[in-house]
């Protein structure tokens, strides 16, 4: 089956790393990977800790500026 997801870069890295070492192909090594670990949280239970990536959002303008958001909401698709 087809779909859309979005992976954080350094594991798609990793899924690369292992689709090159183990053969395969990428979406193969992903549904292995996850079929795995899905197994693993029915088995325990529990819920395995992830570690995310993050970084603080800083505003791309001022928004009380009115001039500079209608420029924006202009220049949009």
């Amino acid at each position: 089956m087809r779909t859309a997801i979005n992976i954080a870069t350094p594991v798609l890295e990793e899924l690369k790393a292992l689709r090159d070492k183990e053969g395969g192909s990428l979406g193969e090594v992903a549904s292995s990977l996850s079929a795995e670990g899905l197994k693993t949280r029915r088995a325990s239970g529990e819920r395995p800790e992830l570690e995310w990536d993050s970084k603080p959002m800083r505003a791309r303008l001022d928004l009380g500026d009115k001039e500079a958001v209608c420029a924006i909401l202009d220049d949009t698709p």
